[in-house]
């Protein structure tokens, strides 16, 4: 079992993030000091490097956690669905948009381009990583059409985060649901299409 943070640390560290984000929505990740971010934070520079190296320390570390978040919770969702047949495939897409819903400004920002390409190569590579495996059978299944494996899931992960991205600049005026379901839809047409 992992080590408990420290409350004080935890509250620090949030503080801390949450005023990165803030920043971000305004400028760009050049344009980003430790300062600009100490300042924002209200505590001094001595105390963001207790617990950040530098601003790229602090947004790797945030991509991170946020990406596993993600992975953790789909995840436990899937061991549910194998349990209980309440669950739909949509479920999963329902909580993507859920997790994108929790941390709209974060990213907003990041898939505006404001954090660099590295954010956004990161996840479409997450993606495409969740799609291989998901569906290596039927890849495998289907060896002998022409649509090559690497191109659709190329395909079908910058869709993904373009759906989401638009989702997130238009004011998230649907539901996660409403999204999950259509998302949902989409993937698995383009993959019954794959099939036939």
């Amino acid at each position: 079992m992992g080590k408990k943070v420290d409350r004080r640390i935890q509250k620090t560290r949030k503080t801390i993030k949450k005023a990165f984000v803030e920043l971000l929505n305004e400028k760009s990740l050049e344009e980003i000091s430790v300062y600009h971010i100490a300042k924002e934070a209200d505590i001094n520079r001595g105390t963001f490097y207790l617990h950040y190296q530098d601003k790229f320390d602090l947004f790797e570390k945030y991509i991170d956690e946020l990406l596993e978040e993600l992975i953790s919770n789909v995840k436990m969702l899937k061991q549910k669905m194998k349990k209980n047949r309440d669950y739909k495939n949509c479920d999963i897409y329902v909580l993507f948009f859920q997790h994108f819903l929790k941390y709209p400004s974060f990213y907003r920002s990041i898939l505006s381009f404001k954090g660099g390409p590295y954010f956004y190569t990161r996840f479409i590579e997450g993606i495409k990583d969740y799609y291989l495996q998901e569906y290596e059978q039927l890849f495998k299944c289907n060896e002998k059409q022409n649509i090559n494996q690497e191109t659709f899931i190329n395909f079908v992960a910058h869709a993904h985060l373009g759906v989401v991205n638009n989702w997130l600049q238009k004011g998230m005026k649907e539901t996660p649901e409403d999204m999950g379901a259509q998302l949902s839809t989409l993937v698995f047409s383009l993959f019954r299409g794959y099939r036939d």
